[in-house]
């Protein structure tokens, strides 16, 4: 294997000289910086990152960490962040948390020995307050923690955020007023922070149009945000006789597989069914209908990402909450 001391002799200086030059600084003249730049690709020496940042103390990763790595959610988010992060020189650390406290807890002991720059939480699922001794921790060692999602500002985590509850509140409403209710809500509720917060736009459209809230129109899909839960959610409905004339779906993919099962029960969307969406993932204008949902902002998410990151670079302030803005995008669906 190449070592730094194999570039050193091909190019004729120093070890030391090598290392300034691979870590980028400046204290090098221009005919030494480029010998070593031509032996280290005669070589094909490639240097070690992560062996860098733990000499330094000064990572050049971000590691995020997302809930399921299968949704389309997480799949956009993660070409965005890599692509602000690759702006500034940094690299991305995706790890799969597949819904698992445990996955969490065993990489949150292990990233101080990672000499990460900084540390994305990207999940739904709720965060026990258990976990805060260890998080705090990891700040307290300078590393830079944000959520991606959900709101923990005030657990002292700065925090980028959908609106959630306000968008979900907007689009139930959007449907009362269309005359399409009763309105079934399809979503993760339990153990998921932005579920529960769209969960809660659904009880305030409700509450604000004057109606009850019926527990036969709810259905928590407790696991994942999956087509077949969204499936599953509109045939139980159906087979136990409940009328609604709308479904308001906490994701995309449950959207899509409560039209699968409205059409495998000879319902028609939009004309005996209407149904809304959360996300606007990139199939959701080409189904048929096209899928009426709200917005998603990915590069916006990213861009207060990097801002977070150079803030805290330069020693000033980063926002404990940047909120962004959904909006209701109407299609044939609703």
């Amino acid at each position: 294997m190449t070592t730094v001391l194999d570039v050193a002799r091909r190019a004729g200086v120093s070890s030391a000289t090598v290392s300034r030059v691979l870590n980028g600084q400046a204290t090098v003249n221009a005919e030494a910086r480029l010998r070593v730049l031509a032996a280290a690709a005669e070589l094909g020496f490639q240097p070690n990152r992560m062996a860098q940042s733990l000499r330094s103390g000064r990572g050049r990763t971000v590691a995020m960490l997302v809930g399921d790595i299968e949704q389309n959610l997480y799949s956009a988010l993660t070409k965005h962040v890599q692509a602000v992060l690759g702006q500034i020189g940094l690299d991305l650390l995706l790890y799969n948390l597949d819904h698992s406290p445990d996955r969490l807890r065993s990489f949150l002991a292990m990233a101080p020995s990672l000499g990460l720059r900084g540390l994305a939480l990207a999940t739904t699922d709720a965060i026990p307050a258990a976990f805060d001794p260890v998080l705090q921790g990891l700040q307290r060692g300078g590393l830079t923690l944000l959520s991606l999602g959900q709101r923990l500002d005030e657990r002292g985590i700065p925090s980028i955020v959908h609106e959630e509850q306000a968008a979900g509140e907007r689009a139930v409403r959007f449907l009362i007023e269309s005359g399409r209710h009763p309105v079934l809500f399809a979503g993760r509720i339990t153990g998921s922070a932005i579920g529960a917060d769209r969960y809660r736009g659904y009880r305030a459209a409700l509450a604000g149009a004057g109606l009850s809230l019926r527990r036969d129109l709810i259905f928590d899909t407790a696991t994942a945000y999956r087509y077949s839960a969204g499936y599953d959610a509109v045939q139980r409905a159906i087979e136990a006789g409940t009328e609604f004339g709308a479904v308001q779906a906490s994701s995309d993919e449950i959207a899509l597989g409560a039209m699968a099962a409205l059409h495998d029960h000879g319902r028609r969307v939009p004309e005996d069914v209407a149904v809304i969406g959360f996300g606007n993932i990139d199939w959701a204008a080409h189904t048929r209908p096209a899928l009426t949902t709200l917005s998603v902002h990915h590069d916006a998410v990213a861009a207060a990402l990097r801002s977070a990151l150079e803030n805290t670079e330069a020693g000033t302030e980063v926002p404990m909450l940047v909120s962004i803005g959904r909006s209701l995008i109407r299609r044939a669906s609703a």
